[in-house]
């Protein structure tokens, strides 16, 4: 049975990589399911992108496969001869998430403290 995703279709979420002047930036927004991933992966044309930084800051649900993309992305990143990306905004649920898979520390830098807090969403 093959698995078609819906481009029409509306989803609760969304998972882009935007350019900020030389950086790649992993950007999840909303609730970030199992669609969600499907639909990014389907635009990927294989490889996972390598990213410089992740935020996750606007993210209100995310499912293991929202969290294996940051993952995936974070390895891309590796291998590609870069550093791994800087966390540089997750929501509460996030951190939850990635703290309850023990995962916030280990595989993604955090941002550095700026003065206006922003970075620690």
């Amino acid at each position: 049975m093959s698995r078609h995703v819906d481009d029409s279709a509306p989803l609760p979420g969304s998972i882009t990589v935007d350019i900020e002047g030389d950086g790649r930036v992993l950007a999840l927004r909303g609730d970030i399911d199992s669609a969600v991933v499907a639909r990014f992966r389907a635009g990927l044309g294989g490889a996972w992108p390598a990213v410089d930084s992740i935020d996750a800051g606007a993210v209100s649900f995310i499912s293991s496969t929202g969290i294996a993309v940051m993952l995936r992305c974070s390895d891309a990143a590796v291998a590609a001869g870069r550093e791994r990306p800087v966390l540089r905004a997750a929501s509460h649920v996030t951190k939850r998430v990635l703290q309850l898979a023990g995962l916030d520390t280990a595989l993604l830098r955090h941002a550095p403290p700026t003065g206006s807090g922003e970075s620690a969403r």
